[in-house]
């Protein structure tokens, strides 16, 4: 059995396994934002734990993708919420999800290869910093974020009656997630041609932002936040837990990336002179 193919049943076991011991408390709290809460925070203990028996932290990787279909379906079995609003975002963010976990599974190698930010890290701490880093910057803190993300979607599928006023956040979400999937095809039909070259992609979106799956994964928080609004007008600041990731990535991801990038391609100051950061724009000459 290939190494990757080793690394998957891994995971899947760890995450299995996490799922069920973060619904033991999950299902001893009635209120669901607090027990929702509390599922991911054990899930993500026993993620931690995990990666590190494995001296592994791109374990947690797939998290991002992986937790809000399950938490959404488990609230809307635990609740009985079958309506339209709930199968709506059921299915929107199960589609962000498979397109997420599927460019994440296309570049995993397995159990070791870590994230070149995790291996960093790593290097430059010392063991019992790297432990302390690892549980609240690279574990906790992202899940904190994506809970407070999904809180919009929590809401949203609670409320009975659809909104026509719902729609543009729907279709943001839509975009959002072909947005990204554009990206990562482009991404990967590069690297198919030029992987190890020490070039930078140009191709497709990423003619016209520097990030475009940053770009995807914003607009998809955004749009599920615009999608809730409408069914809870006077309460719509519960949703602006969406703000954390609008912020994660341009003061941390971005600039992370782009310095990593300009030390390892070697044409990417002439790219990043002539193409946004961040939007969709035309590229400057």
């Amino acid at each position: 059995m290939r190494e990757k193919q080793k690394g998957l049943l891994v995971i899947t076991a760890v995450y299995i396994a996490a799922f069920i011991i973060g619904a033991i408390p999950y299902y001893r709290i009635d209120d669901m934002l607090a027990a929702s809460a509390l599922f991911t925070a054990v899930a993500t203990v026993v993620v931690f734990i995990s990666s590190c028996v494995f001296s592994d932290v791109s374990m947690y990787d797939p998290y991002w993708s992986v937790e809000p279909p399950v938490i959404i379906a488990l609230n809307m079995v635990r609740y009985r919420l079958y309506g339209i609003n709930a199968w709506i975002i059921l299915c929107v963010v199960g589609l962000w999800a498979v397109r997420l976990t599927a460019n994440w599974y296309a570049i995993y190698k397995g159990i070791g290869h870590e994230d070149w930010r995790y291996a960093m890290y790593r290097e430059k701490c010392s063991p019992v910093l790297f432990v302390l880093l690892s549980f609240f910057g690279l574990h906790f803190m992202p899940t904190v974020v994506v809970y407070a993300s999904l809180v919009s979607g929590f809401l949203a599928i609670r409320a009975e009656s659809f909104s026509v006023l719902s729609i543009p956040g729907l279709v943001v979400m839509l975009l959002a997630v072909l947005l990204e999937l554009v990206s990562d095809r482009a991404m990967h039909r590069f690297l198919e041609s030029h992987r190890g070259e020490g070039r930078t992609c140009d191709l497709s979106v990423w003619k016209y932002s520097r990030h475009p799956n940053y770009l995807g994964e914003m607009s998809f928080w955004t749009g599920m936040f615009l999608y809730f609004v409408p069914l809870y007008p006077s309460t719509a600041y519960y949703g602006l837990g969406f703000l954390t990731v609008i912020a994660l990535f341009p003061l941390v991801s971005i600039p992370m990336m782009e310095k990593h990038n300009m030390q390892r391609r070697k044409d990417y100051a002439e790219y990043k002179s002539h193409t946004s950061k961040l939007l969709l724009l035309p590229r400057r000459h």
